[in-house]
């Protein structure tokens, strides 16, 4: 039996103690034990609660610090375009390069590794890519099957494609078609002068004005007299006829001769007539055989070898003989005096120039017969042509040449310019789709055009950039308001032919109807022209199944028409440039602005970030504003008449400022071309590119001002956005040429892409100080130019 213990005893008593009490003493013992109880309840929950605040406090802690970081770490764009722009910059770029020492190496220095020039080209670039970008975009639309919803002249340039790809229908037709073209110019299949028997040198007619008329009529080519309609420089709201110097360089480019450029080839020399511009006497005469032999079945040249060897001598003493262009000054620009002259006018000038040699109708007969089919648009002889000194010696010069010469030479220059110019258009079995489909986007431009427009495009892409170029021409204003230099007038009349210039964005409105479009190409806007009683020969454009020539002659035969019966109408807003070409433009003697769909696209613009678009597309449409106001441009009021319109203190402190920058280009030496950059003749495309990007620059500053920072580009987590701006303007001047290639380049009106770069951003201290290029370094020399 266990021993009991005092606690055991304790219990017994109260126990007994509490059975002898009332209810009362059992509510005692109730309240004991409900008091210890209640105390391990109310512990326990405190510590609880404890445990719960601590809890509460870290993990708020956790997430006000997580919270805290997000908001310290930038914001990354992750859209597609910020993603594609980053990783192409970063592939482009050689950061090994010192970004203040060489830019243009800093920012493309890689871009040829993944950008190869091809093989029958002299250079590439990001212009080139996207342009064949475009063709093979339309190439695809020409590509696919007919749809009975299409509009009459997308079905028809379809069609021209086809026929252009049919090389067999080509070959077949081809002998036939141009025989019918030659004797419609008046031309033989053969040169007269190949059989000395038929005619003697007085017995043979030949009527060489008619003959060229009509060639220009129908092929829209410059054969001896250069022809143009162009605007009056004193009211642009009419046109001119002018007659000038045949320009027609690629026009000795035989068969023979259409090799894809060596690699070795030297710059052409910039001499007038030269004959080694062109190819000798045994180059043409084996181009005129295999053109004999091609337009004339059955002809067996090999047996007339000498006398095409004659033939080809001939035709180079009479080339080397005729009148060629002035060659440019190299050290001045020299500004063309355009003056007025009455058909007749011109006529007597001709005639004392070339006595005592016979005087004959010349220029009367020549409009005479190239206007025939629209007798209520043909000139009369007391019609103004408007005409440059330098065009009249040259036309009086080639007068004198041709009327000293045996008419059968002149006949066979004629025949070889023409028979070339068509036989290497049906013979062509080098051509590509890519070269199908660019010539009809260059004769059907506009139905071309319907197939890849976008009515999205007038509703979101074409606001955003009409809102960016306005941003640039508000600094322009500013930039001109700011100017120390200019008086007030000539301030003013700036910015009044700023704000009176007109852009034209993306592609006509007008083409996404398909009633308008179609009446664009059967002529049926021109019926209020009968109506004027002005006898307007209705157009319609004639394209047939597998007739490649004859498609091709029909498309410049039904441009040519509306160009020549329209000449007397007033002038309206049209556009200049096809709006499937990677190119802007700004024509001067309209005060106007092109920029076509074609060049709104990456990697201009869709960039992700606005200061890559600033960079790219903002620094062209500023390039092209500035052109109003280059060293051309300044010559056009707003209303874009030729007239001078700045005071006499203020050309002279823009010659100043423009002699600064003709005399730091001058000094940029190509390596690969062995030679200088023209400072004189890149003026005016230095001035737009100086201008162009400051404009842009400041309007994305003022762009950040109202809308606020951007998002950082990826993995470029270290550049701030004004360098990405100044890193997207470099990228897209990005090119890779091979020597004949850089030859050519030096003898362009732009500079060098790379010191387009490098020229620009040494001029612009806000380059320096954004990638903070100390003084004296390459791109930031003490010396800057600028004009804008």
């Amino acid at each position: 039996m266990m021993s009991e213990t005092a606690e055991d005893r304790f219990i017994a008593l109260s126990v007994e103690a509490a059975a002898k009490t009332k209810s009362s003493s059992s509510k005692h013992l109730t309240v004991i034990i409900r008091k210890e109880d209640s105390g391990c309840h109310v512990f326990c929950r405190r510590f609880f609660m404890c445990i719960l605040l601590l809890a509460v406090v870290f993990l708020t802690s956790i997430i006000y610090g997580i919270y805290y970081f997000a908001n310290t770490l930038p914001d990354v764009c992750h859209s597609k375009e910020c993603l594609r722009s980053a990783a192409t910059l970063k592939q482009n770029m050689n950061l090994q390069v010192d970004p203040c020492e060489d830019f243009y190496g800093y920012v493309c220095g890689n871009w040829a590794d993944d950008h190869p020039r091809p093989e029958n080209h002299i250079a590439n670039s990001w212009y080139q890519e996207r342009q064949l970008k475009i063709f093979r975009n339309i190439r695809s639309q020409l590509e696919r099957n007919a749809s009975r919803t299409d509009p009459k002249p997308v079905a028809q340039a379809r069609t021209m494609y086809q026929a252009c790809l049919n090389y067999d229908a080509r070959e077949k037709e081809g002998a036939k078609v141009i025989a019918k073209y030659l004797q419609e110019f008046g031309l033989p299949t053969l040169p007269t002068l190949l059989n000395h028997t038929r005619f003697g040198p007085r017995r043979y007619k030949f009527d060489w004005i008619a003959t060229v008329a009509r060639i220009q009529r129908k092929l829209g080519l410059n054969v001896l007299i250069g022809f143009d309609i162009v605007m009056d420089q004193e009211d642009r709201n009419w046109n001119r006829l002018t007659l000038e110097y045949h320009y027609s360089p690629d026009l000795l480019n035989f068969p023979s001769s259409v090799e894809p450029v060596e690699e070795e080839e030297e710059p052409e020399d910039e001499d007038d007539n030269d004959a080694d511009d062109g190819p000798d006497a045994a180059e043409l005469a084996d181009g005129f055989l295999k053109i004999a032999e091609a337009i004339n079945p059955g002809f067996n040249g090999s047996k007339y070898e000498a006398s095409f060897m004659t033939l080809g001598e001939t035709y180079m003493d009479f080339f080397n003989q005729l009148p060629g262009r002035k060659a440019d000054d190299a050290d001045e620009p020299e500004e063309e005096q355009l003056s007025y002259y009455t058909v007749q006018e011109l006529q007597n000038i001709t005639d004392a120039y070339i006595a005592p040699d016979k005087p004959y109708p010349i220029w009367q007969h020549y409009l005479d017969e190239l206007f025939a089919p629209f007798p209520g648009a043909k000139p009369t002889p007391q019609d103004k042509l408007q005409m440059s000194d330098e065009n009249i010696d040259f036309l009086k010069k080639l007068v004198r040449v041709v009327s000293r010469q045996p008419i059968q030479v002149v006949e066979l220059y004629i025949w070889g310019l023409v028979t070339t110019y068509i036989v290497s258009h049906e013979y062509n079995e080098l051509e590509t789709e890519e070269d199908c489909a660019k010539n009809v986007q260059t004769l059907m431009g506009l139905a071309v055009s319907y197939a890849i427009a976008d009515k999205n495009f007038l509703e979101g892409t074409k606001p955003r950039v009409e809102a960016m170029l306005n941003d640039i021409r508000d600094e322009f204003n500013q930039m001109v308001l700011e100017t120390n230099w200019m008086d007030a007038y000539t301030k003013y009349a700036t910015l009044e032919k700023s704000k009176s210039m007109e852009s034209l964005i993306g592609f006509p409105e007008w083409i996404l109807d398909v009633r308008k479009l179609e009446e664009h190409y059967e002529g049926v806007s021109w019926v209020y022209w009968v109506k004027a009683l002005l006898n307007v020969v209705i157009l319609q454009l004639q394209i047939k199944k597998n007739r490649h020539l004859e498609n091709w002659v029909s498309a410049i035969e039904f441009l040519m028409k509306d160009r020549l019966q329209t000449w007397r109408v007033k002038n309206e807003k049209y556009w200049d440039m096809d709006p499937t070409e990677v190119n802007a433009f700004n024509v001067q003697n309209r005060n106007a602005i092109n920029i076509p769909v074609a060049i709104i696209q990456y990697p201009f613009y869709f960039l992700g970030l606005e200061a890559l678009n600033y960079g790219a597309l903002g620094e062209i449409l500023g390039h092209e504003l500035t052109h109003g106001f280059d060293d051309s441009g300044r010559n056009y009021d707003k209303y874009g008449n030729e007239k001078r319109w700045w005071s006499n203190h203020t050309l002279q402190e823009y010659d100043k400022r423009a002699d600064c920058l003709v005399k730091q280009y001058s000094k940029y030496y190509l390596a690969e071309a062995k030679g200088f950059i023209n400072g004189t003749r890149t003026l005016g495309e230095n001035i737009a590119d100086n201008g162009g990007i400051r404009e842009a620059f400041r309007a994305y500053r003022a762009y950040v001002k109202r809308n606020g920072p951007e998002p950082m580009l990826p993995g470029f987590d270290d550049f701030s956005h004004e360098q990405l701006f100044f890193i997207s303007f470099g990228n897209q001047n990005c090119e890779v040429v091979s020597p004949a290639g850089a030859a050519a380049i030096l003898q362009d009106e732009h500079s060098p892409s790379k010191f387009r770069v490098k020229g620009v951003l040494s001029n612009m201290a806000e380059f320096s100080e954004v990638f903070q290029c100390a003084p004296g370094r390459p791109m930031n020399p003490e010396k800057k130019c600028r004009v804008w």
